[in-house]
């Protein structure tokens, strides 16, 4: 008897695998044979910059556009390729996209976040992403980031700012000017000389301020906020024209 309960056991579990097997194929099936019904794209604007646009991602996906996206067989849809497609723009730092059972197509946007950029006196500006890379300008949006004016011309390289003499020095400063609220809101722009000291120009105050070498950077803000908070108000905003932060445990007014 024990061997007839087996034999059951075995050919019921053996039915019910059958089963989705048959499930799977059939769901594969009809989702092979789907078309694509819709395409959202969403592009997140949390920084409040518009470099790329849903039309622009449309562009990266297919250059006949949504109309012929549309009429694409979900089953053959690569949806990684996808991605990397729209990956492949500059100004996109992330792309998710993913199919329905309805078979709505989404894409889900990330932008590069550009923190500073390039004044170009030859030619068009250029901006520096989070990440150091170098971004050209855009055709849609101006950004109200740090200006950086360049003595040397040819100092920036083509594809990342650490690549550059000093680089990594440099962008190191952006970062600490753009993730502290006050002084992102202080500094307005930098020049960076040919012997890689720098200049910093404030948002309010006029004094230019001699931050030297992109070095020792928090101890050089300190001495800055110093400067602001107990120097002008005794002696007078307009008293002073620069303030030098090169020399160590040290603030020189001119």
């Amino acid at each position: 008897m024990k061997w007839i309960l087996k034999i059951w056991k075995s050919f019921k579990y053996g039915l019910i695998g059958m089963g989705l097997l048959v499930i799977i194929g059939f769901s594969s099936a009809r989702h092979q044979d789907r078309y694509i019904s819709d395409v959202i794209i969403s592009v997140d604007n949390q920084f409040h910059n518009y470099f790329i646009d849903q039309q622009d991602v449309l562009d990266l996906i297919n250059e006949r556009g949504k109309d012929y996206l549309l009429a694409s067989d979900m089953g053959a849809l690569d949806l990684k390729e996808l991605e990397q497609r729209i990956e492949s723009h500059q100004f996109v730092e992330d792309a998710q996209a993913y199919l329905d059972l309805n078979g709505k197509l989404s894409i889900d946007v990330k932008q590069n976040r550009p923190i500073a950029r390039v004044i170009n006196p030859n030619g068009k500006d250029l901006y520096i992403g989070t990440k150091g890379d170098v971004l050209p300008e855009s055709e849609h949006y101006t950004a109200r980031v740090v200006l950086i004016e360049l003595e040397d011309e040819f100092w920036l390289p083509e594809y990342d700012i650490k690549d550059a003499k000093g680089g990594e020095q440099v962008f190191e400063l952006l970062s600490f000017i753009v993730e502290d609220k006050f002084w992102q809101s202080q500094i307005a722009g930098m020049r960076i000389k040919k012997d890689m000291d720098i200049e910093l120009f404030p948002q309010v105050t006029k004094q230019l301020v001699e931050f030297g070498p992109a070095e020792n950077i928090e101890s050089k803000f300190m001495r800055l906020k110093t400067f602001y908070k107990e120097i002008l108000p005794y002696k007078g905003w307009n008293t002073y024209e620069t303030v030098n932060l090169k020399y160590k445990d040290q603030i020189v007014c001119k």
